[in-house]
């Protein structure tokens, strides 16, 4: 069970991210008109304000969440990534100020009637939308990878089928991201099925992906293979030739696959006990459950 500290700050963040990501629909409706976007600007500025100290509370309480299983370098791997999070945050509460100050909309009551008289242009709407979305893409991303190290904190492991959580996986909403094709290929059925805490595996084969991916493999192809230990070993890279016919083929979202996220996944790899093997060139990555 997570501490009542870290829950209520990974909560008061889920909830700040939430709001970002209504204002990003809001801005992209044609129901919503000029004066509605103004009016709304003030209330958003405060939240995505109050968004930047809920991620440093969160951070500080991660730390204290890790500080009992004394695992610094966890605690490092998720505050690196929600650190980004929250200068990514303060940019877009600097520039809704910005925004709602040159709409006139300083606050309430007549300062908020005259925004709603001028509302907001259609170049300057076209900017924000973008801008708050890329500011909700980069907090859904952080917080997912936060959350994947929060869960080493409380693993539970139990029979899996590597298949089915690719499959659940590919049904996940994929909104504003990029989807990739996945083939997937099992010479052993028995492969397939591991034991492990589903939160972690399904956040490492997502990771691992995105890590080949970034380094330019464009179709990655996953392998299943049963060792004479029994221990079963997926490997993800670029298609072998000799490797015959791909036995699933599934679009799956395309998480980030940079730095930060390689040292969650190499975190959260350790604490589950799954052992986890990047190719020099960053191309390949092996797991070993």
């Amino acid at each position: 069970m997570l501490g009542e500290r870290l829950a209520a700050a990974l909560g008061a963040a889920r909830d700040g991210a939430a709001g970002i990501e209504s204002f990003a629909h809001l801005l992209g409706s044609r129901r919503v008109g000029p004066r509605g976007v103004a009016l709304a600007l003030p209330e958003v500025c405060e939240g995505s304000a109050t968004l930047v100290a809920a991620l440093e509370s969160l951070s500080a309480a991660v730390r204290d969440g890790f500080a009992e299983p004394a695992d610094p370098a966890a605690a490092d791997a998720a505050c690196a990534v929600l650190g980004h999070a929250g200068v990514e945050a303060a940019r877009l509460t600097e520039e809704l100020s910005r925004a709602a100050a040159g709409g006139g909309a300083r606050g309430r009551g007549r300062g908020e009637r005259g925004a709603a008289e001028r509302g907001v242009d259609a170049r300057q709407r076209l900017a924000l939308e973008a801008s708050v979305r890329r500011t909700a893409r980069e907090l859904s991303g952080a917080l997912r990878l936060s959350e994947l190290v929060i869960a080493t904190l409380d693993l539970r492991p139990t029979p899996l089928d590597l298949v089915d959580v690719l499959r659940n996986w590919s049904a996940a909403p994929a909104e504003g991201r990029p989807v990739v094709r996945l083939m997937i290929v099992s010479q052993d059925s028995r492969a397939n099925e591991v034991e492990g805490d589903v939160r972690a595996v399904s956040g490492l084969l997502e990771l691992a992906v995105g890590m080949v991916s970034a380094a330019g493999v464009a179709g990655p192809h996953l392998s299943v293979s049963r060792r004479p230990d029994g221990r079963s070993t997926v490997r993800i890279a670029e298609r072998d030739p000799r490797g015959g016919a791909s036995a699933v083929a599934l679009d799956v979202v395309l998480r980030d696959g940079g730095e930060r996220a390689a040292a969650v996944a190499r975190v959260v790899a350790r604490r589950a006990r799954i052992e986890l093997a990047e190719a020099a060139d960053g191309r390949a990555v092996t797991m070993t459950f």
